[in-house]
């Protein structure tokens, strides 16, 4: 029997410090739901585009937080930022992804 269900989009997580957004990471990642998690404040994210969400919280808790996420679906994490390359790879790791993703270039 076949079904008409579609499956829950994949939640995108775009880690961010220091370099503000260039690109809107929902045309990125088109069908995905799309957050942006920033150890900063909401408003440094970005200066050209509209970021869709946007959480702050310290860097030492993105991982609590994701781990939350990922027991409501799949989530991918990426960066653009240099800042989060080393905490991204650590973060993709702890959710069982490759360490490096390619779509970090693409923000």
């Amino acid at each position: 029997m076949a079904t008409t269900e579609t499956p829950d989009p994949i939640h995108v997580v775009v880690l961010h410090s220091e370099q503000p957004l260039t690109t809107d990471p929902a045309e990125a990642h088109p069908g995905c739901r799309v957050t942006v998690l920033t150890d900063g404040a909401p408003t440094a994210v970005s200066e050209e585009v509209e970021p869709p969400d946007v959480v702050s919280m310290p860097r030492s808790e993105w991982a609590d937080q994701l781990a939350r996420w990922a027991r409501g679906g799949r989530v991918d994490v990426v960066t653009g930022d240099r800042s989060c390359r080393e905490v991204c790879a650590e973060l993709r790791s702890g959710l069982g992804l490759a360490p490096n993703p390619t779509a970090s270039a693409d923000l």
